[in-house]
């Protein structure tokens, strides 16, 4: 009996199997790296918000009214252009003070802004509180605030 050199059907059969599992391992990671970057880009878009809202509190007097900005709901930190097409991504904001005397509404010399961001991403599970109920990620981030700051 002689042997012939070379691949049977099952050898190259296998060998396409094997090419095709080391394909899907491949893109499973491509697609959890895209995922993760997704994530940590709005996570960074918000922490850039919520830093400019600090920012803004720390630069208003003390007991004066709250500028209208704050009151605007719908933020938009970023303009991000992904594989030449421009991506809107909008941020929900709101600014709650516990005993209104840093907006005038009170006599209190100290005050804590509770700044709520919240956005919507197509994965991940739903964190509370949200601004807007569409919105599935948030994040919450206490000031104090005093006169004479």
């Amino acid at each position: 009996m002689r042997f012939r050199k070379g691949f049977g059907i099952a050898e190259a059969v296998l060998a396409i199997c094997i090419c095709f599992m080391a394909f899907a391992v491949f893109m499973s990671v491509f697609s959890s790296s895209t995922r993760a970057s997704v994530q940590s880009r709005n996570r960074v878009a918000a922490i850039l918000l919520a830093n400019t809202l600090m920012d803004e509190l720390e630069a208003h007097p003390y007991g004066t009214v709250r500028p209208k900005s704050w009151d605007t709901d719908v933020d938009q930190p970023l303009h991000i252009w992904v594989e030449g097409n421009r991506e809107e991504m909008d941020f929900h904001k709101k600014i709650d003070f516990e005993t209104k005397g840093a907006i005038g509404e009170s006599d209190n010399a100290q005050d804590m802004a509770t700044i709520t961001i919240s956005w919507h991403e197509n994965m991940g599970v739903k964190q509370t509180p949200v601004v807007k109920p569409d919105d599935n990620k948030s994040m919450v981030v206490r000031y104090p605030l005093w006169r004479g700051q």
